[in-house]
């Protein structure tokens, strides 16, 4: 077997792994959204998503993904149980400050007269805060990224969602309020953190590699996570900018919309996104062996593969929306053809996903950021514009030019570094 072959079969399997996680993830999203609109409405689950997109904001801004330089430097290298635990311990550091800036805002929403917040008491904008933020730590996913164990993930992660859905129903059946919502969506989560934590702490496991730690550049873990951070805020207003526009910009029912619509999106990219953590440490190690040839081989493969799963996806969920929407989603019944931009979107998103770690992995810091920025920028000025004149329609064909338009410009960019090294 080729050393391509090698790692595209297991990247597929790392990528499985996580998949199955998505799943038992979706099921529990496509019971809880019906099941908050009846308790809450509509309206409210967009003050909801308001809140937790403000927190997720926050968090993204102060703080440092130091787990991106280990992601991107690591593999490949000789590092022992010790050091590698060391490294998480500093970045779990940057990210407590960062989670202690979230709470902060919190608080001070709480104190606002801001009418998008007057359903939740400070409690639950606490609650809702840490259940936002807790699944997106990125230091704990780094660590067993690192050594290869997703399965760790993908059990904690799938028991997670098994005692949210229920927590969830025990809600719904004993105690119908926002309150006990917001506590069935915590609970699991800070469950979750805390057990991957404390299998880090007791394992004893390193990196293998042909490179010795001495070779190790602990500057360009820096390097990588500063403009990683830096990437991840220039990310805002596709990745949560949008909502916060919209969340204040238009009725809360929009918001709620946009934001099941943006499920959705996720649901049929289930099988793909994680192609794009699970691929970082496969072309990074590559890479950083100087197989640059292996590289976009591996490339190829996962983007001829990604987009015959996400066009089946997208056709089997728009064949059958006229039995599940209905039952689960009536109202996005009113709102068909923003349901079809959508889809369009996630296989486009879905197709490419490999081009984005890929290029990250190359070392294209800068550019990467460059290409964030101007593309956000764009996204911003054509959301703004296509949401006066065309409503929620407009705001999702502003996402769908976004997905298309940064798509192309890092395979124009790829193919330009294949023509010359390869």
């Amino acid at each position: 077997m080729t050393a391509s072959n090698k790692a595209f079969s297991n990247l597929v399997k790392n990528s499985s792994m996580m998949f199955l996680l998505n799943v038992a993830g979706a099921g529990v999203s496509v019971i809880t959204i019906p099941v908050m609109l009846a308790i809450a409405g509509v309206e409210a689950y967009g003050h909801l998503v308001l809140v937790q997109s403000i927190a997720l904001a926050v968090f993204t801004v102060c703080g440092f993904q130091y787990w991106q330089g280990m992601l991107v430097t690591m593999p490949g290298h000789q590092i022992d149980a010790r050091s590698l635990r060391m490294a998480v311990v500093k970045s779990v550091r940057y990210e407590l400050l960062a989670l202690s800036m979230v709470l902060l805002v919190a608080c001070g929403l709480a104190v606002s007269s801001l009418p998008q917040v007057k359903e939740f008491s400070t409690l639950n904008l606490l609650l809702l805060s840490l259940a936002a933020v807790f699944p997106v730590i990125g230091t704990q996913s780094a660590y067993f990224r690192l050594v290869n164990q997703y399965h760790v993930l993908m059990f904690a992660g799938f028991f997670a969602n098994l005692l949210k859905l229920f927590v969830l129903f025990l809600v719904a059946r004993y105690q119908p309020t926002l309150s006990g919502m917001v506590l069935a969506y915590t609970l699991p989560e800070v469950l979750r953190c805390t057990l991957l934590f404390t299998l880090i702490a007791r394992r004893k496991t390193g990196l293998d590699g042909s490179l010795l730690k001495s070779e190790m550049s602990h500057r360009r873990i820096m390097e990588v996570g500063k403009w990683g951070t830096l990437q991840a805020i220039c990310d805002l207003p596709v990745v949560q900018l949008d909502r916060i526009i919209i969340g204040f910009a238009l009725p809360g029912s929009s918001l709620g919309v946009f934001s099941i619509l943006k499920r959705i999106y996720s649901l049929i990219n289930l099988a793909t996104a994680p192609f794009y953590s699970t691929s970082i440490p496969e072309f990074a190690a590559r890479i950083n062996s100087g197989d640059l040839g292996e590289a976009f081989k591996l490339w190829i493969k996962t983007m001829k593969m990604l987009f015959a799963v996400t066009g089946l996806a997208a056709i089997i969920c728009y064949a059958s929306k006229f039995f599940w929407m209905p039952l689960l989603l009536p109202v996005l019944q009113d709102y068909l053809s923003e349901f079809s931009v959508v889809l369009l979107s996630a296989v486009f998103a879905g197709t490419f996903v490999t081009t984005h770690s890929f290029y990250w992995a190359m070392g294209k810091l800068r550019q990467s950021t460059i290409i964030a920025v101007a593309s956000n920028l764009l996204y911003l000025l054509e959301l703004w514009l296509l949401t006066v004149y065309f409503g929620l329609f407009g705001a999702v064909l502003a996402f769908l030019v976004h997905v298309l338009f940064v798509a192309t410009v890092k395979i124009i960019l790829l193919r330009k570094v294949a023509l010359k090294n390869i």
